[in-house]
């Protein structure tokens, strides 16, 4: 019997995607924000006029939408972000659930602190954000990794579930000017996370990284009509990762075969590793892209940006004796994005592609292969006090083992329609609500493996994953928020509940596989402030 959840609510805030199988958040929020229409503060008048803008940009779904793509290129903040946004927040949140990846926490809380602003000196516009993230995860198998890299081919890991700590900061900056009469723009952004991370049982990890990428682009604009460049982007960044036992009687031998630590290089079974447990990574990305956007009074806003980056990884252990190569990585990503918007109604494309192959040390030749694709195509439409939205996505993913021949394929068609109200009383306070559902099929899963030495990794994680995303699901996000008006600024809470459920299971029956959980929920608070 299928089962399908359905949610009755309202609000404003933006779409949260399913927690399974989930939309990439990056995906389908290219929009463009029309800054002449943003209300002014103003100083004197009825209340109804001294309405703080930055409310009215977070309740509208569309100018919100626009906004956001700002975030895109620095050299669009200029004409799509608003001067004078800021906001505050502070939210706790959590998952619980076995509906999910497994090499994901089955369950997790995550505290973050965010800000996020724009101002703009003379012809300098100038936007910034930080984020602080603590996250506390449960039960986590088979991966002594960030969760920046998740295509990597080379990491440790074990049977047993391990509770991971993890402290993120991450501070992005994007910056806009234009010289020889506003004919010459230049926009310049940067990007700088470092993380800590480690378990608090055996095997105990521990992950020190950091990832640093900047980013500068230049072309023609002609007023506020047209503005194009061509961006380029460099980076680099580095990951230092220790595994070591505080009972030495799991560490050095394979007694206890939950706690041995594993060697995952590729995609079948991994070796044992007894000894020497550490090893440090080294990125490179560089790439080009544009971005440009035309806008008329009569046909409204068209807009487009691309970019395609390559990413070198490098694996090496170093020791007193120098440097041991172990592994070689390369990460091609290609994303684009399309937007029309006029008036109320604006209209996205998206698409991502990534490309992951390795080289393996011992037959130096390529082993493992990475594919994924992703199409999102998003619409929303913001009326007196009420938004809608849609939002369709198709998404492949396939790695490969050339070794063993093991190989896994699947797609992903989801459908996720929102609805939203809010209401503004005759003191300014705001109140909303925000109503998505989501359904996702599962589109020709297949899966190979080797019957050679098949042990804890292929049923644990390869067999485990093609249930998961072998299987359908469906469900539902709410949220209600409240806002207070003060003088110079709003304070307000927002409560978020998310649940999906999964259905139309495979029936395929593979011997000693461990299967996924059949749903995952999710909740959240935060405080935030628009000033």
């Amino acid at each position: 019997m299928k089962r399908i959840l359905f949610f009755v609510g309202v609000g404003f805030s933006p779409v949260v995607p399913a927690q399974a199988q989930q939309v990439n958040p990056a995906m389908g929020q290219l929009g463009f924000y029309q800054q002449p229409e943003m209300p002014v503060v103003k100083k004197q008048g009825s209340p109804r006029n001294m309405e703080i803008p930055n409310m009215r940009l977070a309740s509208d779904s569309t100018r919100y939408l626009l906004y956001e793509a700002g975030k895109l290129s620095p050299t669009l903040i200029h004409l799509l972000m608003p001067s004078g946004f800021n906001t505050v927040k502070i939210d706790y949140g959590a998952h619980r659930g076995k509906f999910a990846a497994a090499q994901d926490a089955t369950a997790d809380r995550t505290f973050t602190f965010s800000t996020e602003g724009k101002t703009t000196l003379g012809k300098t516009d100038l936007w910034g954000a930080f984020n602080y993230q603590r996250i506390v995860e449960d039960s986590t198998r088979f991966r002594h990794q960030t969760r920046n890299n998740p295509t990597a081919p080379y990491y440790f890991g074990s049977p047993a579930a391990v509770s991971y700590h993890r402290t993120l900061y991450q501070t992005k900056v994007g910056l806009s000017h234009t010289f020889l009469n506003n004919h010459l723009p230049l926009g310049v952004g940067v990007d700088y996370r470092i993380g800590n991370h480690f378990s608090v049982n055996d095997p105990r990890g521990a992950i020190n990284d950091y990832q640093f990428t900047m980013n500068a682009g230049t072309g023609y604009s002609l007023g506020n009509k047209f503005r194009g460049t061509v961006d380029g982007y460099y980076g680099y960044g580095a990951e230092v990762v220790n595994v070591a036992y505080k009972n030495v009687n799991y560490g050095d031998n394979t007694v206890y075969p939950d706690y041995v630590t594993y060697l995952i290089n590729g995609y079948a079974e991994p070796n044992p590793k007894l000894s020497n447990r550490n090893y440090r990574t080294r990125f490179r990305r560089s790439g080009a892209g544009f971005s440009l956007i035309y806008r008329n009074k009569t046909s409204g806003i068209f807009a487009a940006t691309a970019k395609r980056i390559k990413e070198k990884q490098f694996y090496y252990y170093r020791s007193d004796g120098g440097f041991d190569t172990l592994s070689n990585y390369t990460l091609t990503t290609t994303k684009a994005n399309l937007l029309w918007s006029r008036r109320r109604f604006a209209a996205s494309f998206a698409y991502e592609a990534l490309k992951g192959e390795d080289l393996h040390e011992t037959y130096n030749a390529n082993n493992y292969q990475y594919r994924s694709k992703s199409y999102t195509l998003r619409a929303v439409y913001t009326g007196r006090r009420m938004n809608y939205g849609v939002l369709l996505n198709n998404n492949s993913e396939e790695r490969m083992d050339g070794i063993t021949g093991n190989h896994m394929q699947y797609g992903h068609i989801t459908v996720q329609p929102n609805i939203g109200w809010n209401y503004t009383t005759k003191n300014k306070d705001h109140w909303g609500t925000d109503l998505a559902l989501h359904y996702t099929g599962s589109v020709h899963p297949t899966l190979y493996t080797t019957s050679v030495n098949v042990n804890y990794f292929t049923h644990q994680v390869i067999q485990y994953d093609y249930y998961l995303n072998a299987a359908s699901s469906a469900g539902g996000t709410f949220s209600l928020q409240y806002n207070k008006h003060f003088k110079g600024f709003y304070a307000g809470l927002k409560g978020t509940i998310a649940y999906t459920e999964a259905f139309d299971e495979s029936k395929q029956l593979l011997e000693g596989a461990m299967k996924p959980g059949k749903d995952r929920a999710y909740g959240n608070i935060s405080l935030q402030f628009y000033f």
